[in-house]
């Protein structure tokens, strides 16, 4: 895994050098800057529109007492997109755009938590929630007090011999 992380430590810097150089050479060198400068700017801004119409969406979703683990999952990839935006290079900035893409977290989302194994839950509550489908066990229970230094073993009359501690 640290092999693979230097590696696109690596090649990333390199591979955005050779993309910038192909579009200097067919634009120019100046124009190729100011493009990149403005995928940025324009990148960074649409994310914040993104990002605040997510926030939005997860507030309602805390209102109605829902889970909101499809807009955290949103956030996240619009978080990840907007870092894309400030790296300088037209590479970061094409995965940036396919991030900020709704449809495209939708899918990336949904496809990371099925391999976590994690579901979306839409209610807090057992007895609302369509995808809850184990027992639910009501009770009450109730404290006791201590009355020795050490718990008793309620399971046998008889002390263990794990219970024998020295004093």
């Amino acid at each position: 895994m640290r092999l693979l992380t230097l590696f696109i430590l690596l090649a990333v810097p390199y591979l955005e050098f050779l993309v910038f150089m192909e579009v200097g050479d067919a634009i120019g060198g100046f124009p190729a800057l100011l493009l990149t400068i403005l995928t940025a700017v324009i990148g960074v801004y649409l994310i914040k529109q993104q990002g605040l119409v997510v926030m939005n969406r997860m507030h309602e979703t805390l209102q109605r007492g829902e889970s909101p683990v499809e807009e955290i999952t949103h956030g996240f990839f619009l978080l990840i997109a907007g870092l894309f935006f400030l790296l300088p290079g037209f590479i970061t900035d094409s995965i940036a755009v396919l991030l900020a893409i709704e449809p495209i977290r939708n899918f990336l989302g949904k496809s990371i938590l099925r391999n976590v194994g994690t579901t979306f839950y839409r209610s807090n509550h057992p007895n609302q929630n369509e995808y809850y489908t184990g027992t639910i066990i009501e009770g009450e229970f109730e404290e006791e007090p201590k009355t020795a230094d050490r718990p008793r073993n309620i399971d046998h009359d008889t002390d263990h011999e794990c219970d024998k501690r020295p004093k």
